[in-house]
């Protein structure tokens, strides 16, 4: 036998382009007799090729194509490859000519090494270490000698059982076999079971013989834990595995499994309750609802769960329970805001946005200057008369409250506010009111009655009061109503409001131009402009100018656009007049608008200044800001009229910053519009508008 395979044989092995056309042995023998691995040994056969051959070469090593052996074997077709050890061959065959040309290499053949044992009491045949090819097959039979019996067989190390024999089939790697045997007479049995929820290893009963061990594996299912082990009577505990060692009688095992239950720890701060409270118990998969409940007076602030944050929830569910948990409330004493103002002639104190804690009290002193004196007080929008000092007590929402002065010796002055006109959808119900009404200087209104002047008729729900309903009509179209209000003192006022009806149309929008000053004493005549009213559902179908005050002056073409009249009218001396522009549409949809037109010979007349856009959250105190209106001292008197929008309540409709409530619109819309009118102290009047987006 060659070792090792020379640089120039294989030179000429790969430039060789001969074939090798035997087929080797599809089975091959190794030698059956227990000896060391290190001298077994190996038989292979092979056809002989059908050309003329002047001998053969075998080679053979520890991985595919890496020969580290050759045996020249002439021209026999058999060889036998000795001193292999226990490790895995490749082997493959030449041929060569009497020329000396060789052949390349034939398919390899794949050898690996089988090692078998046997413990004492019986034996394993074929036994020992030997070969056999890949994809072969090989049975051993296990004999137990008398008065023994197979323990155990283990292949590659893993248990196979007690069989009296074992194939290994498409051998494809090296392999042990192994086989114990113990004395047929000295066996125990261990009896093991389990209850529901879970499995013991080997259960049943298993025969362990005399000395031996056997160990047991406990495993509960999910959402279960062991819950005792009983061994031959008594508790081992909750073991999740035990071992019978040096076995010398027969034993019993049961494991019984319980389902896990998991702790949920509520708990609460001050202000506030949880429910369920405390430690309780939940079963795996189960689920816990929690109830958090405020106090009176309080809100939740923050629930926590395992630490984490939830927010001012009042409720949370656990679901499908599979570990412990906790879960946290705080609660914040809740607070609220009473907004305070003052018309001209006094203040009142504390003045602006109070905050209050629940359940409280505030009280506010109001005072007149020294050349005036309270006219009216109201709390909420309603008179409290004209009191010096008023008490918010037990504070639970929100609260307005406003003070109006009159000068002393004055006579009240009603004015009367319908509320701003609205567009709604027909068959909608709709809210005409008229809280925003006043009476300066006087000791309040007496009594109020809404009239239906235009459209279609509707009923009113209660007429006389303040406030009243309607269900708008189900065709198209403006409805035109008057508010009257009659103060204690008899004096009347009046005032009107359109609701348009509508589809899918829009109503026009009005627009009476700038506010215009002109000499007096002079002969001019005054335009007004309401060329730049619109309607977004085309042209405008007709105008109408009205004179709501001031000495009459007469139009010419009040039907059109843009009438005029002669100032030469109205006198000399200082004079305010006011107009009223109303536009309707081809549908019927009107929308109205004012402008005024201030002759003097004094100056300038004064300038209304209001806040810019804004929003606002529904339920919050929103303060209308006329104070920014010029000059500072020299303005007489405000007044606050909503144009559009769902009717709010003002605090103080003639103060320079009064508050309302911002309420959903609904089907009136939730941009809400209010007209300033300021006035100075020889009557020129002044309008600027305010919008406040409401979501």
């Amino acid at each position: 036998m060659s070792q090792g395979v020379g640089s120039a044989r294989i030179s000429s092995l790969r430039s060789s382009h001969l074939i090798l056309s035997f087929i080797l042995a599809l089975a091959f023998t190794a030698i059956l007799f227990a000896q060391p691995a290190s001298s077994a040994q190996v038989n292979i056969a092979w056809n002989p090729v059908a050309t003329q051959v002047a001998g053969y070469e075998v080679y053979y090593g520890p991985s595919t194509r890496n020969y580290t052996s050759s045996m020249d074997v002439g021209n026999e077709t058999a060889a036998t490859l000795q001193d292999l050890s226990a490790s895995t061959y490749y082997i493959a065959i030449t041929y060569y000519t009497d020329s000396g040309a060789q052949s390349g290499f034939s398919p390899e053949l794949v050898i690996y090494p089988l090692t078998s044992s046997a413990g004492a009491g019986g034996t394993i045949s074929p036994s020992g270490t030997f070969f056999r090819a890949q994809g072969a097959s090989q049975t051993f039979t296990i004999t137990p000698s008398a008065g023994y019996t197979t323990a155990s067989v283990q292949v590659d190390g893993k248990p196979a059982g007690a069989v009296g024999s074992y194939t290994l089939t498409g051998i494809s790697a090296p392999h042990t076999i192994t086989a114990t045997f113990a004395a047929s007479f000295a066996g125990y049995n261990i009896t093991a079971t389990a209850g529901s929820n879970g499995s013991i290893s080997s259960s049943g009963s298993i025969t362990v013989p005399s000395g031996g061990s056997l160990t047991f594996t406990i495993s509960p299912n999910t959402g279960y834990s062991v819950g005792s082990v009983v061994v031959d009577g008594k508790n081992a505990g909750a073991v999740t595995s035990y071992t019978f060692s040096d076995v010398k009688t027969d034993h019993t095992i049961s494991a019984n499994f319980a389902q896990n239950v998991y702790t949920i720890t509520a708990s609460a701060g001050a202000g506030g309750s949880i429910s369920p409270s405390g430690a309780r118990s939940v079963k795996y998969g189960a689920s816990q609802s929690y109830t958090i409940t405020p106090s009176i007076g309080h809100s939740v602030s923050t629930v926590l769960v395992d630490g984490k944050n939830m927010g001012p929830v009042t409720s949370y569910n656990f679901n499908s329970v599979t570990a412990s948990h906790t879960i946290s409330a705080t609660f914040i004493q809740d607070t609220y805001t009473i907004a305070s103002s003052a018309g001209i002639g006094g203040s009142i104190s504390p003045s602006g946005t109070q905050i209050l804690s629940y359940g409280t009290s505030k009280m506010f002193a109001i005072t007149p200057t020294a050349d005036h004196k309270i006219a009216d007080v109201t709390a909420d929008g309603v008179s409290v008369g004209a009191v010096t000092k008023y008490t918010f007590s037990d504070v639970s929402a929100n609260h307005t409250i406003a003070a109006s002065f009159r000068t002393v010796g004055q006579a009240s002055q009603p004015i009367a506010d319908a509320g701003p006109d609205q567009t709604v959808a027909t068959g909608t119900v709709v809210t005409l009111d008229g809280s925003n009404s006043t009476d300066a200087g006087g000791l309040g209104m007496k009594s109020f009655q809404w009239t239906q002047l235009g459209g279609t008729p509707v009923t009113l729900a209660n007429a006389g009061a303040v406030q009243t309903t309607f269900t708008a009509p189900s065709v198209q179209g403006a409805l035109l109503f008057q508010l009257t209000a009659i103060d204690i003192d008899g004096k009347k006022s009046s005032s009107t409001c359109i609701v348009n009806a509508v589809l899918n149309d829009m109503p026009p929008e009005a627009n009476a131009g700038s506010d215009q000053t002109v000499r007096s004493g002079y002969f001019a005549f005054v335009t007004l402009d309401g060329s730049k009213s619109s309607d977004p559902n085309g042209k405008i179908s007709s105008y109408l100018w009205q004179q709501i005050d001031g000495p009459a002056v007469t139009l010419y073409n009040a039907r059109s656009p843009e009438p005029c009249f002669a100032a030469l009218q109205v006198g000399t001396g200082t004079v305010s007049l006011s107009f009223m522009l109303t536009v309707t549409n081809k549908f019927g949809l009107k929308s109205t608008d004012i402008c005024f037109v201030n002759v003097t010979d004094l100056g300038s007349p004064p300038h209304a200044v209001v806040a810019p856009p804004e929003q606002a959250g529904v339920g919050s105190i929103v303060q209308l800001d006329g104070s920014g209106s010029m000059p500072s001292t020299g303005i007489a008197s405000f007044r606050w009229h909503q144009q559009s929008g769902a009717p709010v309540i003002l605090s103080d409709p003639i103060s320079a910053t009064p508050t309302f409530m911002a309420i959903d619109g609904g089907p009136s819309g939730n941009a809400l519009a209010f007209r300033l009118i300021v006035k100075n102290k020889v009557g020129m009047r002044s309008r600027a508008t305010e919008v406040v987006f409401v979501h």
